[in-house]
């Protein structure tokens, strides 16, 4: 067998490993606030730039999750996208609308191609490969090896690696050695996979695990595909996400004096929404306030308090926090009042295999009660999966065992600095590998936007 030559590589000043939402909007910022000698490449293992899953989508079900008003991909101009919408979409577009998310991914390609070609020859550019490798050489450079063949010599590196998928959640019963071969596998793993949807409109009952916004997003391809019959949604708490909808706005409440613990948290947002509703306020405005100030918020709670959050405030948190576009939510209560979703909440306590279906034994998180299920096939949508350890990803595999980068201490993403430079295995932390977007929810409680990350990085280039 041939071993193909090693390749010259190319050099740039900083290297971004993900080409999703934030590795593109991360890329564009940096050329766009600084100098000529400052170039970039971004390597996405595949689709278009900016895409990622959220964006790569091809269903007009598919709505953003935040209106039209609030997703420029620049701060300093707040209708960078509504203005896009109006010239490439429709001119009638509101600022309040939710689009389409295909639309957004439309607008951060555009965004992408006008900065390479308005920033002049190899100062920004997009590589199609996969990162497997990165390693410091002795000169101090950091070389990245990709799947091609190619190698990239950069300054820094910048993994945006996005959400990775869910972990296969425990299924008592499932026994792939005794499944026949001649079976087609009922269990989809991946939500997004090619075949999820094959053959749809020809079954009459669906189980979705996990009953957040993927969920939605799968029953809604679901009924695009043709698919006629019941789905089932089952998640621990049986909780689906809330609808956006107009309120007025609440003054930021939290400051260091309150409390830090999650206990008093929560005592403190529930008198402000009791307020707020006194006032004729939504809840909504009351949350929303907090959006700015959540970074502080987690970064004030002891680790304990945090580890608290997770375990019994998350789920409720999330579905208030992160809702679903007004006409989406509307579709799926309209689907749940004629039957055509069902909302359980539990867990699994037996998978059974029955010719062409399954048999599914659920246990009801309050009655204990047991129910059963015969379906035709189970779609993972869970939460996508955190703890690094458990990433079936080469790059980050490596990274760990050569020990440049560890998990943080609740396994929410990586160990990063306040300016989001990875921290190694022994506590060290480096000044050339840096993390962006939701690897950083251990440090900040969410991710953080990518265009404040690229205010904070453009030091690099005189560096």
């Amino acid at each position: 067998m041939k071993t193909r030559p090693l390749q010259p590589a190319q050099r740039f000043t900083v290297a971004v490993i993900g080409g999703g939402f934030t590795g593109t909007t991360l890329a564009v910022q940096w050329v766009r606030h600084t100098d000529p000698s400052f170039s970039v490449v971004v390597i996405e293992r595949m689709g278009l730039p900016g895409r990622g899953v959220a964006y790569g989508t091809a269903c007009e079900s598919h709505l953003l999750n935040v209106p039209a008003k609030d997703m420029s991909a620049f701060a300093q101009y707040p209708e960078h996208f509504l203005s896009w919408a109006k010239s490439n979409y429709d001119r009638e577009v509101r600022p309040g609308a939710f689009l389409p998310r295909k639309e957004y991914g439309r607008y951060l390609g555009s965004i992408l191609s006008a900065a390479i070609q308005s920033t002049g020859k190899g100062r920004l550019r997009w590589k199609k490969d996969d990162a497997l490798a990165v390693s410091r050489l002795r000169n101090g450079d950091i070389e990245i090896r990709l799947r091609s063949g190619d190698r990239i010599l950069a300054d820094k590196v910048v993994l945006a690696l996005g959400n990775f998928p869910a972990s296969d959640p425990p299924l008592p019963g499932r026994n792939l050695a005794r499944r026949p071969h001649s079976l087609p596998d009922p269990y989809f793993s991946n939500p997004w996979s090619g075949t999820n949807f094959d053959g749809v409109e020809h079954l009459d009952s669906i189980l979705l695990l996990g009953s957040g916004l993927s969920s939605v997003d799968v029953a809604l391809e679901l009924r695009h595909r043709g698919f006629p019959g019941t789905i089932h949604m089952l998640s621990r708490h049986g909780l689906l996400p809330h609808a956006h909808q107009a309120h007025g706005s609440w003054p930021i409440f939290w400051n260091e004096r309150s409390p830090q613990d999650v206990r008093g948290l929560l005592r403190l947002v529930r008198d402000e929404v009791r307020e707020a509703e006194r006032q004729g306020i939504d809840w909504r405005g009351v949350i929303n306030c907090l959006r700015e100030v959540t970074p502080r918020i987690w970064q004030s709670l002891p680790e304990a308090e945090r580890r608290r959050f997770l375990r019994h405030v998350r789920p409720y948190w999330e579905v208030h926090r992160h809702r679903a576009a007004p006409e989406i939510a509307q579709f799926i209560d309209a689907q749940r009042s004629n039957g055509q979703i069902k909302l359980h909440a539990g867990r699994i306590t037996n998978y059974r295999e029955k010719g062409s279906r399954v048999e599914i034994t659920c246990r009801d998180r309050k009655s204990g009660a047991e129910t059963c299920l015969s379906i035709n096939r189970i779609i993972n949508c869970t939460a996508p999966e955190t703890d690094s350890r458990r990433l079936p990803d080469a790059l980050l595999t490596t990274l760990i065992a050569q020990g440049l980068v560890r998990p943080d201490p609740l396994f929410l993403g990586l160990d990063a600095s306040a300016d989001g430079a990875l921290i190694d295995r022994d506590g060290v932390v480096s000044d050339s590998l840096y993390t962006v977007g939701l690897a950083r929810k251990g440090v900040y409680g969410k991710a953080p936007p990518s265009r404040k990350s690229a205010n904070r990085c453009t030091s690099w280039s005189s560096s």
